[in-house]
C-alpha cells in the first residue's frame, strides 16, 4: 500500500510539475483578463505547436551530403559491411534506424545511430590535424580492431597479394588500394563511428633537418624504436607481426626518400592516364617506357625510407603507418581525379579506351593520349591480372569498378591539406607550425632533443625552444600535454556498442542447404558447400540461432525488405535468412528442395 501511494504521488507530481514548467508565465497573474486570455491562447497554440510538429531529424553538414546517386549503382546492398557503396547500406551493420524524407530511400537519408547521433560520411584529416579525442579514438579503435584479429585478417588479404597480383606493379595499384583502405575504414568505424582513417602528408616531415625528429615519431603517433628497430614506445609498441616477431620493425631514414612538393607537383601535372595509373613494370616492348614518377614509384620511395616491415610489400601492412600513407597516395590520385577528369569520364575511363581502341583499329592512328583513360590493356605493359576487366583479387570486383565515385561521393571525403598564410601564420595544430619564410607552409614540428637547424626563432620545437640547433624544453610558452587515453567512461562505451553490434558473416545463401548437409554433400561436394552452404557445413560459426528457421538472420533483413528484395535475385539468400520480414515463415523451407544431385550452382 505504501509502495502505491509512493508511486502514486511521484507520478501526479512528476506529472503535473511538468506541466507547471512548461511556461515561465502563470496566466492567473496576468494584470488584465484580456491579458490573461491572450496568455492562455499563445501558451496552447505553443503547445500544439511543440506536441504536433515532426521534429527535424538531424543533418550532415554539407561537405558530407552524399551526391545524388544512380539507382543502378554498385554497394547500395550488400550481405557483408565491407561491400557496401553507401551510408544507407551500411546504417542496419551499426543496428542504427534510416529516416528518409517524403518515404523514400535517397540522396537525403540519414542513419542515425542509437545514441542520436549521424552516421556521415568519413571525414579523412591529416594525422595533426586530428583533435584530441578524435586521435585517440583512432588509435582506440585500432588497437581494437588489432586485438581481434581483423587487423591481422586485412593484413593477410593484403600479404597474399604483395606478388603476383593487380596490386602491385601496375595500373590497377590505385583502384585495388581504394577499395582496401574503404574496407579498413569501415573496420574501424564499427568499432567506433565516429572514428574516420587519418592520412600521413610526409611533405612536411620530410622539411625538417632530419625527418626521423618528427613528432610523428612519437608516442603520441607512430612510436620510437629501440636501436634494433623494434617499436617500443606509443600505442603500437609490441604488436607482434604476421611474421612471427613479438614487434613492429622500422630502420627509418635508411633508404628512400618522403614525398615533397615537386614530386606532388609532377604527379598533379599530368595529362596522360599512363602517367598516374602507370606500367611500373613494363616488358622490353612495351610501347610506354617506365615512369620513375609516377605514384607507385614515388610511394615506393617512402615504403623504403620508413625501412623494416614496410619495405616489402607483403609485410608492409603490419605497421600501421601503411594506412596512412597509403590514405595520403589516395588523396593525390583524387586531386589528380578532380582536376583532369570529369565526374563521368572518371569511372566510364574504360568504355572510352574500347572506343578509342576500335577506332585506332579502323584508321590505324594513334589517338588514345587524346582522352584521360584507364590504362590499356597490354599485356606487354602489365600483367593482365592489371587489366580492366580483370578480377580485383581477392575481392568480388573487377578492376576498373575502382574508378567509381561512389568512394568519395558517397563514402568518404578528404579535409584539405594542412595550410597556413602570412596573415594567419598557425596551421591550427599543436603538432604543426607555419614556415613563413618565402612561400608559407606547413612542417611538422619536432621532438624534444631532436635536430632544427635553420628553424631558429621559430615554434619549431614541439613544448620546446630551438638552441644551438637542437630542441631543448622551453620555459613559456606553457607546454601542451598530449591525453595518452580516452576517459575510461568513453572506452567502456565503445566496447559496450561494438560488442552488440559485432557481425559475423557466417550464412547459407540458398534455402536447402540444411538439408544437402544432411545428405552429405559437404563432404562429396566440398567446394560449392563451402561456398555457399558455409553454416550448414560448419565452416564458421553463425551468430543466430539455426535451430529458429523463422527469425531474421541478417541485420539488414528490414531494409531489405523494404527495398523489395525477397524477390527476384536475392529471393534464395532471403528465404534462408529474411524469413520473418519476408512472411514466409508459415512454408517450410526444404519444401521445394530435391535431392542435389543435379543442382547446378
Amino acid at each position: 500500500m505504501k509502495l502505491f501511494y509512493f508511486f502514486a504521488t511521484f507520478l501526479i507530481t512528476r506529472t503535473f510539475g511538468q506541466r507547471a514548467l512548461q511556461f515561465m508565465q502563470n496566466c492567473d497573474e496576468a494584470p488584465t483578463e484580456e491579458a490573461r486570455r491572450a496568455c492562455i491562447t499563445l501558451q496552447q497554440m505553443a503547445r500544439n505547436s511543440r506536441t504536433t510538429n515532426r521534429e527535424v531529424p538531424p543533418v550532415p553538414p554539407e561537405f558530407l551530403q552524399p551526391a545524388p546517386l544512380n539507382p543502378n549503382a554498385r554497394g547500395q546492398i550488400a550481405s557483408h559491411p565491407y561491400d557496401c557503396m553507401t551510408i544507407t547500406c551500411l546504417c542496419p551493420f551499426f543496428q542504427a534506424t534510416m529516416n528518409s524524407f517524403k518515404g523514400s530511400i535517397g540522396p537525403q537519408n540519414q542513419c542515425i545511430l542509437r545514441d542520436g547521433q549521424l552516421l556521415t560520411m568519413a571525414y579523412r584529416k591529416e594525422f595533426r590535424m586530428l583533435t584530441e579525442e578524435e586521435r585517440l579514438r583512432f588509435l582506440n579503435a585500432i588497437t581494437m580492431l588489432k586485438r581481434s584479429g581483423e587487423y591481422d585478417r586485412m593484413s593477410m588479404e593484403h600479404r597474399e597479394v604483395g606478388q603476383g597480383s593487380g596490386a602491385h606493379a601496375g595500373p590497377g595499384f590505385l583502384p585495388w588500394h581504394r577499395e582496401f583502405l574503404k574496407r579498413f575504414e569501415i573496420a574501424l568505424r564499427l568499432i567506433d563511428p565516429k572514428v574516420t582513417l587519418p592520412y600521413w602528408d610526409c611533405v612536411m616531415d620530410n622539411y625538417l633537418p632530419d625527418p626521423r625528429d618528427s613528432i610523428f615519431f612519437s608516442p603520441i603517433f607512430m612510436g620510437e624504436t629501440d636501436f634494433f628497430g623494434n617499436v617500443i614506445t606509443g600505442p603500437f609498441a609490441y604488436w607482434s607481426t604476421l611474421d612471427g616477431r613479438n614487434a613492429i620493425v622500422r630502420a627509418l631514414g635508411e633508404k628512400g626518400k618522403l614525398f615533397t612538393e615537386f614530386d606532388l607537383a609532377d604527379i598533379l601535372s599530368q595529362t596522360s592516364i599512363e602517367q598516374i595509373m602507370a606500367y611500373t613494370a613494363p616488358l622490353d616492348d612495351c610501347p610506354f617506357p617506365p615512369t620513375f614518377t609516377a605514384i607507385e614509384f614515388t610511394h615506393s620511395f617512402v615504403h623504403l625510407w620508413v625501412g623494416g616491415h614496410m619495405e616489402p610489400p607483403e609485410q608492409s601492412s603490419n605497421d600501421p603507418i601503411f594506412y596512412g600513407l597509403h590514405a595520403f597516395v589516395d588523396l593525390i590520385w583524387e586531386i589528380w581525379r578532380q582536376n583532369r577528369q570529369s565526374p563521368w569520364a572518371r569511372e566510364n575511363a574504360c568504355f572510352i579506351n574500347q572506343m578509342i581502341n576500335i577506332s585506332i583499329a579502323r584508321i590505324g592512328t594513334k589517338i588514345h593520349k587524346l582522352a584521360n583513360v584507364y590504362s590499356q590493356d597490354i599485356e606487354q605493359c602489365a600483367d593482365p591480372q592489371h587489366f580492366s576487366y580483370a578480377v580485383m583479387r581477392p575481392f568480388n570486383l573487377i578492376n576498373r569498378d575502382g574508378l567509381s565515385n561512389l568512394y568519395t561521393d558517397q563514402m568518404y571525403r578528404f579535409a584539405p591539406r594542412p595550410g597556413c598564410s602570412s596573415e594567419i601564420p598557425t596551421c591550427g595544430s599543436p603538432y604543426l607550425f607555419c614556415d613563413v619564410r618565402g612561400t608559407p607552409h606547413c612542417v611538422s614540428k619536432i621532438k624534444l632533443g631532436g635536430l632544427c637547424m635553420g628553424f631558429e626563432g621559430l615554434d619549431a620545437c614541439f613544448n620546446g625552444i630551438c638552441e644551438a640547433g637542437r630542441c631543448i624544453p622551453g620555459a613559456t610558452p606553457a607546454p601542451f600535454v598530449p591525453r595518452t587515453q580516452l576517459a575510461a567512461g568513453i572506452r567502456r562505451e565503445i566496447f559496450r556498442l561494438h560488442a552488440a553490434r559485432q557481425f559475423i558473416d557466417c550464412f547459407n545463401k540458398m534455402p536447402c542447404c540444411e538439408q544437402w548437409a544432411k545428405e552429405g554433400d559437404c563432404q562429396t561436394n566440398k567446394f560449392h558447400m563451402a561456398k555457399f552452404c558455409a553454416a550448414a557445413c560448419g565452416e564458421c560459426r553463425p551468430s543466430y540461432n539455426a535451430s529458429n528457421e523463422c527469425n531474421d538472420r541478417h541485420v539488414s533483413c528490414k531494409q531489405w525488405k523494404y527495398e523489395e528484395q525477397c524477390f527476384g535475385n536475392s529471393s534464395d539468400f532471403m528465404a534462408e535468412n529474411c524469413r520473418s520480414s519476408c512472411q514466409t515463415c508459415e512454408e517450410p523451407k526444404n519444401l521445394n528442395c530435391e535431392k542435389r544431385k543435379n543442382v547446378s550452382f
